[in-house]
């Protein structure tokens, strides 16, 4: 009987978790609460820019194929933007050092010719460790499916050593661009020699000090789930013959990245509607002949507008990063517009198994949703 109880309770506990993302009231309300008040459109511009400047370097050198990778790395600049400098500055460059070590790691699984399913489970245990490193550093932001993408991205780019050296040497300038950009304002004081505006400065301790919390018992439950559902995403997609399944794994560590079931639930209704939307988006500026440059421009402009409303609804901010994401991979790699389906079906299957996940595994004091 004493271990009957606790089996009762978790099957009762993940019932009731399942139902709640299944009621209509969650559903309507992942769509319209918005947050007011945090929008930083000066911190979203400066992402923009540093995602833009790198494209537009990519462009005029010939070096095309690889100035999605830079735009990975400059994508640093859209972690640590509530932080304010000291705070923001080491963070910034492990995370720059690990987007490029991403990106490194993916191109050489594709240049070693790793199989389908070695690479599923090299990429989605990377995504674990990957949440496992910012949870411990603190690191606000994307979080670890920006890892994904860039491990992803690199390992369908890679087919020799040479692609490797110059993936990696691409996300490398990236990164330094992403980390300038994010202190841009505090390096223009610096400069003039003004004193430092007043900031709140968060709870932060030494990155040395903050790394001891790896063994973190949560954060390690966090991190296996990430592990599990990325995996076990990209596996089906695989399995039913659909061609993108890192694009799985992403959307499930997207949805697996909320601090409780409840935002669990909450993003993964928001992405997948968003991505519904965004696909769409996306299926009709992939039909059009706007070359490099217009791409350019209008990657540019929908990461600005994604950061900019990513802190009010996160199903909008889908609605913008999906096109901006798939543009982002067909500047190297060239997509039909029907990949959109497939990006719809890969974010569907993520998101249900990213919640039943959540369900089986719900702690007794995350129950009360």
């Amino acid at each position: 009987m004493p271990l009957i109880v606790p089996v009762i309770d978790r099957v009762h506990r993940s019932r009731s978790a399942l139902l709640h993302s299944l009621d209509p009231q969650t559903w309507r309300s992942a769509v319209v609460t918005v947050e007011t008040g945090n929008t930083a459109v000066a911190s979203a511009v400066r992402v923009g820019l540093a995602v833009a400047l790198v494209l537009v370097v990519g462009g005029l050198t010939g070096h095309r194929d690889v100035a999605g990778f830079a735009a990975l790395g400059a994508l640093t600049s859209a972690f640590c933007r509530p932080d304010p400098c000291r705070v923001r500055l080491p963070r910034l460059v492990v995370t720059g050092v690990m987007v490029t070590g991403y990106v490194a790691f993916g191109a050489v699984l594709g240049a070693a010719g790793v199989s389908l399913a070695g690479e599923v489970v090299a990429i989605a245990l990377a995504a674990g460790f990957a949440a496992l490193m910012l949870g411990a550093l603190r690191v606000v932001g994307p979080g670890p499916v920006v890892m994904v993408f860039a491990a992803a991205g690199a390992a369908d780019f890679a087919d020799s050593a040479d692609d490797v050296w110059k993936a990696s040497t691409a996300a490398v300038i990236g990164a330094v661009v992403g980390v300038v950009a994010s202190l841009a304002p505090w390096l223009v004081m610096w400069v003039r020699r003004e004193p430092p505006q007043p900031h709140p400065s968060p709870a932060r301790a030494s990155l040395v000090r903050e790394l001891k919390r790896i063994g973190d018992t949560e954060l390690l439950s966090q991190s296996l789930r990430i592990v599990v559902a990325g995996g076990v995403a990209a596996g089906i997609v695989a399995a039913v013959g659909l061609q993108h399944p890192m694009w799985a794994a992403m959307g499930a560590v997207a949805t697996l990245q909320g601090v409780n079931y409840h935002l669990t639930v909450t993003r993964g209704v928001q992405r997948l509607l968003g991505n519904v939307g965004g696909a769409a988006i996306a299926a009709g500026l992939l039909a059009l002949p706007i070359g490099y440059w217009g791409a350019v421009v209008l990657i540019a402009v929908l990461q600005v507008l994604a950061e900019t409303l990513v802190t009010l609804n996160y199903a909008l901010c889908s609605l913008l990063v999906t096109p901006m994401a798939l543009m982002l991979t067909a500047l190297g790699a060239g997509l039909a517009p029907e990949v959109a389906v497939d990006r719809v079906l890969d974010t569907a299957i993520a998101v249900v198994i990213a919640v039943v996940l959540a369900a089986l595994t719900i702690a007794h004091h995350d129950a009360t949703v």
